[in-house]
């Protein structure tokens, strides 16, 4: 009697400890290879899926920035890397804006007096931008989740290399990990990649470099 209560016990914890890790997000969404490119100068980035890769040099880095916003058809977390060349790097997260989300977004535009154009802003809205509004409550994933989508002709997007992420969490990380890199913000070494504290042998901590990185967007 005991062993099965026993057996039962250990079935009922594997159970549960089986329930709360399907329950938790990928914490991996992203990886940073500090010894990825042997070349220090520069840095990349690698997506899934064949040719999704962009490298660039760190020293033509001039800004790095995240932005969210939404459009008549999408809810839109973006990030922006912006390098002394000609190309605009856009790396977003997109989908499809709930219904009455764009409203809503207008409503509050008004509220906080932020001035957004009075042609758009009417009650009710103009029919077309109704029935964009309308029309993207339903929109589904209909491609892929790396799939770029682009309004052509009302926006060329000419000079900008875009890449689409399968989730808002590892965008948002892999904005915390460039910035950090970026900004050579300090961390625990072993052997040249980036380890825990707990896990460090040396309690020195060494700044980051953007300079000879591979983040890998894992899914």
């Amino acid at each position: 009697m005991a062993s099965i209560l026993i057996t039962m016990s250990l079935l009922s914890k594997t159970l549960t400890f089986a329930l709360f890790s399907m329950t938790l997000p990928s914490l991996m969404a992203v990886t940073v290879d500090s010894k990825g490119i042997q070349n220090k100068a520069i840095f990349g980035i690698a997506f899934p899926g064949e040719n999704r890769d962009y490298i660039a040099q760190e020293k033509a880095v001039s800004s790095i920035s995240m932005q969210h916003y939404i459009t008549t058809s999408f809810n839109v977390l973006e990030l922006n890397i912006v390098t002394n060349g000609s190309a605009l790097v856009r790396i977003y997260h997109s989908r499809a804006i709930k219904p009455g989300e764009f409203q809503a977004a207008l409503s509050d535009g008004v509220s906080a007096g932020i001035g957004a154009p009075s042609s758009i802003i009417q009650r009710p809205l103009p029919p077309k931008v109704q029935q964009m509004a309308d029309r993207a409550s339903g929109v589904e994933e209909a491609l892929t989740n790396s799939t770029v989508i682009k309004d052509y002709p009302h926006a060329t997007h000419a000079h900008t290399v875009e890449y689409r992420v399968s989730s808002r969490a590892e965008l948002l990380e892999l904005y915390d990990e460039i910035r950090k890199h970026w900004l050579k913000e300090p961390a625990y070494f072993e052997a040249g990649q980036i380890i825990d504290e707990e896990d460090a042998v040396d309690q020195e901590m060494k700044p980051r470099s953007l300079g000879g990185t591979l983040f890998t967007i894992e899914k």
